[in-house]
């Protein structure tokens, strides 16, 4: 027996029926925030961040979070191996479902059938982005001061206690990076700038910045319209 939603030779992963039996235990109130999510433009199926739209109704993250991982692999399915829904349909009737849950699955999937391109879209380039090099998870940047006394550190100076002089106080920013990779292999890598330094430093930021709306620019000009 093959089935058609998750590839030539592929079986059903348990994780896809737990997924299921938490989608069909979710309110009709529920699902319709889910399906309203996957329908507004800027929606990213892969972001940690709940949208307004789904803080403001009765789901738990987790709730939410699992629901989107089992519809954006079903559209994606349903896109990438050009199926229909009456496929799917088959699939979950070989699976064992009733067919009130059967119906409240594809009805709710009838719904996003013109976004399922881009669901597809946003999946590869998540795949694409982390396969390439460390994406960074976490940035803090700290403003300190940092003391300035006599003396070398070596304590080869010619009066004795000059180490003890403290002569000033000078500011210096701390950039702190936390990344990781695809395989989970995290790293933290902590920098120190001078005042001058910091500064050029954010005026390259303000550069790239520039230079990437106007990439992002060319792109909407040369971007073949998605459904």
């Amino acid at each position: 027996m093959e089935y058609k939603i998750f590839g030539p030779g592929e079986i059903p992963p348990e994780e896809f029926r737990g997924q299921v039996s938490d989608f069909l235990k979710l309110d009709d109130a529920q699902r319709n925030t889910i399906a309203e999510a996957f329908l507004q433009r800027d929606f990213d199926p892969f972001s940690s961040t709940l949208p307004p739209i789904a803080v403001a109704s009765s789901l738990l993250p987790e709730q939410f979070g699992r629901a989107v991982q089992l519809i954006r692999n079903l559209l994606g399915s349903w896109q990438d191996y050009g199926l229909a829904l009456t496929d799917i349909e088959r699939d979950l009737v070989l699976l064992g479902y009733a067919q009130p849950e059967i119906e409240t699955i594809t009805s709710f999937l009838s719904r996003l059938t013109h976004v399922r391109g881009r669901v597809r879209e946003s999946q590869n380039l998540r795949m694409q982005q982390l396969d390439g090099l460390p994406t960074i998870d976490n940035m803090n940047l700290i403003c300190d001061a940092r003391a300035v006394f006599g003396g070398f550190p070596l304590g080869s100076e010619r009066a004795p206690d000059s180490y003890k002089s403290l002569l000033s106080l000078t500011p210096i920013v701390i950039m702190e990076i936390i990344s990781s990779d695809n395989y989970g292999q995290r790293q933290r890598a902590a920098f120190q700038m001078t005042e001058e330094e910091f500064e050029g430093l954010r005026r390259m930021i303000a550069r790239a910045h520039e230079q990437l709306a106007i990439l992002k620019e060319r792109i909407e000009t040369t971007k073949t319209p998605t459904v």
